[in-house]
């Protein structure tokens, strides 16, 4: 406690300002989980995980697909495993709070980075908070839970441990950080292959990093090679969605080197046959622009450190990942943000060194409102918009539906509409609609319009349907919320 209190009086506008954002980012998120703005995929399915991981089993991911199979063939996210323990705790909030926390962390990794190197205050407390004020820390809060996000706060931490010649502690960090996600370990090799440029007139340096890119890179290969497509039923990786690139990694790489122009120009252009889409990418740009990204031209190390996220974002075969929306713009929150405030810490010129970082920040600031309207690929503002009314409240009666929820004994196995899922999924069997299964309960709202994977119509006949049999029987049934139990 002494620590805490003497580290806190040291670092008090840190604290200060990370208090705010806690307060700004908790309003954020734990009112979108109340208002039914999380969703089945993917906090309904990980806070499932956390109990099957809590109770000694594994996950098989029935909470989405009909047939059992191990949710590590999905992603290979080790953390789920790891944070399982404090779900005994938090219950359906865990990863909730471990995603605020661990983007707090970050923030201090940030700050603790920039007073190494520099010895300079204000310049600290500006890199932090550009990291806080960064479109992509609110986008991927504003939509549920994702490892990657908690994996990407660790990152401003490398940059500390590396600058401080603590390899040892380096390799923990780094090793932690891959086992959050199997795309992950390669954005790790291209991180090393970054800080090689770094520190390239450094032996020492240029050994250790190169064993750690190494270790990256065969962890990356090993995994989506040999160890997921064994835990798939399908035999395969089945997360390579590049059809631009080709069926496969090997075919993409291939492609890449084949067609090298053609590949740099997807990166910046709509490659996917809806006009509609044309600006995507141009807006995500814009906005890290903005953000600081122009001053990684000078740095080009720190260019190479984002090859791996920017090539995973915009070749993908889904135009939600080229958006500034969700949780797809997280890693670039660490490497900008450093990159631009070690430029601007080692510039010569005082008047740019004192007004730049402040460019940035506005810069940031304006990104994150952009966030939350008129974006050219539409999201639901209200996740990100906690200035206004709409984001505290929905169109049916909220208190009512989660009074419903008690109605449900914890033991039941349940199948449960997208929004309604991530309040009823820990525990040891629940289902996403329309996979009713075995469930013991169906719960849904005929006010809420997300069905996903099915459409409100749909949706509303499986309920009808299901009423219509002799095999169910309301428990509630208006239109703020419907629960349907079983008749044995």
């Amino acid at each position: 406690m002494k620590f805490l209190f003497l580290y806190g009086r040291k670092n008090k506008w840190a604290f200060l300002i990370s208090f705010i954002f806690i307060a700004i980012y908790s309003l954020q998120v734990f009112v979108n989980h109340y208002c039914f703005r999380t969703f089945a995929l993917d906090l309904g399915v990980f806070t499932n995980a956390l109990y099957d991981y809590g109770h000694l089993q594994w996950n098989d991911a029935t909470v989405f697909k009909y047939y059992p199979e191990n949710l590590l063939s999905d992603h290979f996210d080790l953390y789920l495993i790891l944070f399982s323990p404090l779900s005994y705790l938090f219950g359906q909030y865990t990863l909730l709070i471990i995603q605020i926390s661990a983007v707090v962390i970050g923030a201090f990794g940030v700050y603790h980075y920039l007073q190494f190197k520099f010895e300079n205050q204000r310049l600290s407390l500006l890199g932090m908070l550009n990291f806080y004020l960064f479109f992509g820390v609110f986008a991927a809060l504003s939509f549920d839970y994702h490892s990657n996000v908690v994996a990407a706060m660790i990152a401003p931490w490398l940059f500390y441990l590396i600058a401080k010649r603590q390899f040892g502690k380096f390799a923990c960090l780094l090793v932690f950080m891959m086992i959050a996600k199997e795309t992950i370990s390669i954005w790790c090799f291209f991180i090393c292959l970054g800080l090689i440029i770094e520190y390239r007139k450094e032996k020492t340096m240029l050994i250790y990093l190169s064993i750690f890119a190494f270790i990256s890179l065969a962890y990356f290969l090993v995994t989506i090679k040999v160890i997921m497509p064994h835990l798939a039923s399908s035999g395969q990786y089945d997360h390579f969605k590049y059809a631009v690139l080709g069926t496969d990694l090997n075919s993409a790489i291939q492609n890449s080197v084949s067609h090298p122009w053609q590949t740099i120009r997807n990166l910046f252009v709509n490659h996917l046959e809806n006009e509609n889409l044309d600006w995507v990418k141009t807006e995500f740009y814009a906005m890290a622009l903005l953000s600081g990204l122009y001053c990684l031209f000078f740095r080009p190390a720190f260019l190479v450190m984002l090859i791996s996220p920017i090539c995973i974002k915009m070749f993908n075969d889904d135009p939600t990942k080229w958006s500034i929306d969700c949780h797809y713009s997280v890693e670039f929150a660490s490497i900008i943000t450093i990159g631009a405030f070690t430029f601007i810490g080692n510039l010569k010129r005082e008047k740019i060194k004192l007004v730049l970082p402040f460019l940035i920040c506005a810069g940031s600031l304006f990104a994150s409102f952009k966030l939350s309207d008129h974006n050219i690929y539409y999201h639901d503002y209200n996740r990100v918009r906690i200035y206004h009314e709409h984001h505290y409240n929905r169109s049916y009666d909220l208190g009512e539906v989660h009074a419903a929820f008690k109605l449900i004994p914890d033991t039941a196995i349940v199948c449960a509409q997208s929004p309604m899922l991530p309040h009823l999924a820990y525990r040891d069997n629940c289902y996403q609609i329309p996979f009713v299964k075995n469930a013991e309960y169906i719960v849904g709202s005929k006010s809420e319009p997300t069905c996903y994977p099915i459409s409100e119509q749909e949706f509303l006949k499986l309920l009808s349907d299901s009423l219509a049999t002799n095999r169910w029987k309301a428990v509630v049934n208006d239109t703020n919320i419907t629960i349907l139990k079983r008749i044995k």
